[in-house]
């Protein structure tokens, strides 16, 4: 992979290890209304605590690769299919700060429903003109404040989980569209830079949703 440089807008911090963004990933989505049930089910089914993903211990390989066993159930992760069809094995994961209006420039993935709700942009800043203008039924700002306010709150909501090319020209949102919407429509409440995970490969071209 070539050297991934800094961007205007964009700090890039710490390395991340792939057990750290799986877990953030179950976390996620075992706190989303939509997969929840689905999760655990899974969890009831191996006799599993879901502290295993809701406090993961990623000092022990064992749940790590029982977490990364469980996200290829619910989502094909390993095999490489459904949402993750040609995400690449070489991503280099790092904790990046985005300002502000990076962080509204983020991409939601080629898929019907947020191409639908961004008029075929995939802009955030779309979607949420959209669903204020009424163009968008099911879904209303209202419905959607209460997760932009938890970042002004003492339990903030996980960190998006991004992806990019080395130049980090085009970021593309993998986990946290409904977050990343909220935040689009109640800008207010997102602080001048926000902490996400950022996956960098030479190969996420060749994923299904970038």
């Amino acid at each position: 992979m070539r050297s991934i440089r800094d961007d205007k807008g964009i700090h890039l911090g710490s390395p991340v290890t792939e057990a750290e963004v799986i877990g953030s990933f179950l976390r996620a989505e075992l706190a989303s209304a939509r997969w929840r049930a689905q999760l655990l089910g899974y969890l009831d089914a191996d006799d599993r605590d879901a502290s295993v993903v809701t406090a993961p211990r990623l000092d022990d390989p064992s749940d790590n690769t029982y977490r990364a066993q469980l996200l290829d159930r619910h989502r094909a992760w390993l095999q490489r299919k459904g949402l993750f069809e040609g995400f690449p094995h070489d991503v280099a994961g790092l904790r990046a700060t985005l300002a502000k209006n990076r962080v509204l420039e983020i991409l939601y993935i080629d898929w019907d429903w947020w191409l639908r709700i961004s008029g075929g942009t995939r802009l955030p800043l779309e979607a949420a003109r959209r669903i204020r203008s009424g163009e968008i039924p099911s879904s209303t700002a209202e419905w959607h404040e209460p997760i932009a306010a938890r970042l002004r709150s003492g339990d903030p909501p996980p960190e998006l989980i991004v992806v990019s090319v080395p130049d980090l020209a085009k970021l593309v949102l993998l986990e946290g569209h409904v977050r990343l919407t909220a935040y689009a429509l109640f800008p207010d409440y997102l602080p001048e830079a926000l902490e996400v995970f950022l996956g960098v490969s030479d190969e996420i071209a060749g994923w299904s949703e970038y």
